[in-house]
C-alpha cells in the first residue's frame, strides 16, 4: 500500500484545464479501483489464515466446551442411572430371594405332606393288617372250638331221678380220680336214710339237738358234708353233691361205700352210720 501511494505520489502532475476535470477524476477513479482490485485479495488472504485460525479455535474451544459439557451431562446421568440400576439389582436380587424361599418354602410343605401322607398310609397298613389278624385268630378259635366240639363226645344227660342221681355221683367222683362206689351200695344208703327224698331234714334226733340236723339224701351234717364235698359240688340238698361227699365220707371211715353197706345188709338192719 506504501509503495502504490508512493508512485502514485511520483505521478506526474499535470495541469489540466476544467474541461478535462472529468477525465482526470475518471482515470483516477479507474485506478484506484484497480488498486483496490489488486490489494483486496492480497488483505483477504492475509487476514483468512489468521481468521480462519481464531474460527478453528473458536470452534475447537467450542466443541472442548461441548464435549465437557456433554461429558458432565453424561456423568451426571451415569450418576443419575448408577441408584437407578442399583435399586432395579437390588429389587431383582430381592425378588430372586423371595421367588427362591417361596420355592423352598413350597417345597417343604409338598415334603411335610407326602411324609404325613406315608404316615396315614402306614397307619391304614398297619391297622388293616391287625385287623386281618384278629380276624384270623377269631376264625382259627372258631374252628378251634368247632373242633373240639365235633372230637368231644357229647355232653351226657341223666335222668331226674334216684338211678339218675346216682349214676351221676360214680361219674363226678371217676372223673376226680377218687373211688367209686356200687349204684348198689349208694342205692341201699340213701333209701335207708331219706327214703330216696333229697330235701329230706331230721329235726328231732341228737344232731339237731346240737343244732346241725341231718339233711339231704344221704342225712349228712353240714359239717361232715363241707369236709368231704368236692369242688363245684357243695350243695347239700342237690342230691348228686350229697351222694359225693357222702362217699367219701364212707371211704374215709369204713374204707368205702359198700363196706359200710354190707355191713348193714343194704339195708336188712341199717342203723346210722
Amino acid at each position: 500500500m506504501r509503495r502504490i501511494k508512493h508512485n502514485l505520489g511520483r505521478l506526474p502532475q499535470v495541469r489540466m484545464g476544467h474541461h478535462r476535470m472529468p477525465d482526470a477524476v475518471l482515470g483516477i477513479g479507474l485506478v484506484g479501483a484497480i488498486a483496490v482490485g489488486t490489494l483486496l485479495p492480497v488483505s483477504q488472504a492475509i487476514a483468512d489464515p489468521a481468521s480462519k485460525r481464531a474460527d478453528t479455535a473458536a470452534v475447537a474451544a467450542a466443541g472442548t466446551q461441548d464435549a465437557d459439557r456433554d461429558g458432565d451431562q453424561a456423568a451426571s446421568r451415569s450418576e443419575d442411572r448408577q441408584p437407578v440400576q442399583q435399586d432395579q439389582n437390588q429389587g431383582q436380587q430381592d425378588q430372586a430371594q423371595q421367588q427362591d424361599q417361596a420355592r423352598q418354602a413350597a417345597e417343604q410343605q409338598a415334603q411335610q405332606a407326602k411324609a404325613e401322607q406315608e404316615k396315614q398310609a402306614a397307619e391304614q397298613q398297619a391297622q388293616q393288617q391287625a385287623a386281618e389278624q384278629q380276624a384270623q385268630q377269631a376264625k382259627a378259635e372258631q374252628e378251634k372250638q368247632a373242633a373240639e366240639q365235633a372230637a368231644a363226645p357229647a355232653k351226657k344227660t341223666y335222668p331226674n331221678n334216684l338211678d339218675g342221681w346216682i349214676e351221676e355221683a360214680r361219674d363226678v367222683l371217676a372223673a376226680n380220680g377218687k373211688h367209686v362206689p356200687s349204684a348198689k351200695a349208694m342205692r341201699a344208703a340213701a333209701i335207708a336214710e331219706s327214703s330216696g327224698n333229697p330235701n329230706a331234714q331230721n329235726n328231732w334226733d341228737s344232731n339237731a339237738k346240737k343244732g346241725t340236723p341231718s339233711i339231704g339224701l344221704t342225712q349228712m351234717i353240714m359239717p361232715t358234708f363241707k369236709a368231704y364235698a368236692l369242688p363245684g359240688h357243695t350243695d347239700i340238698r342237690n342230691p348228686v353233691d350229697n351222694l359225693v361227699a357222702s362217699s367219701r365220707y364212707c371211704d374215709a371211715r369204713y374204707g368205702s361205700m359198700d363196706n359200710m353197706a354190707a355191713a348193714r345188709g343194704y339195708g336188712s338192719h341199717w342203723r346210722g352210720y
